[in-house]
């Protein structure tokens, strides 16, 4: 079996780059500070472990926010 060839060290550092690269689109959005972070954290949470909904939360994450006119 692949995972008890890795040893305990190996199965705990896999786990961790798993869960680290399931939340990068909530990362990426409370990173970017959107105002949708929290949806993409909802979103990432319930349908993040289905490919399609991993890639709706990063999409989120990653979208271009309003363009905010400054004031001269």
């Amino acid at each position: 079996m692949v995972l008890a060839d890795l040893g305990s060290v190996g199965v705990v550092l896999l786990g961790i780059v798993v869960l680290v690269v399931y939340f990068l689109p909530s990362y990426v959005a409370f990173y970017r500070r959107i105002d949708n972070r929290w949806l993409v954290l909802v979103i990432n949470v319930l349908f993040g472990a289905s490919f399609v909904g991993w890639l709706v939360a990063l999409y989120l994450a990653m979208r271009k926010g309003r363009v905010q006119p400054q004031a001269a």
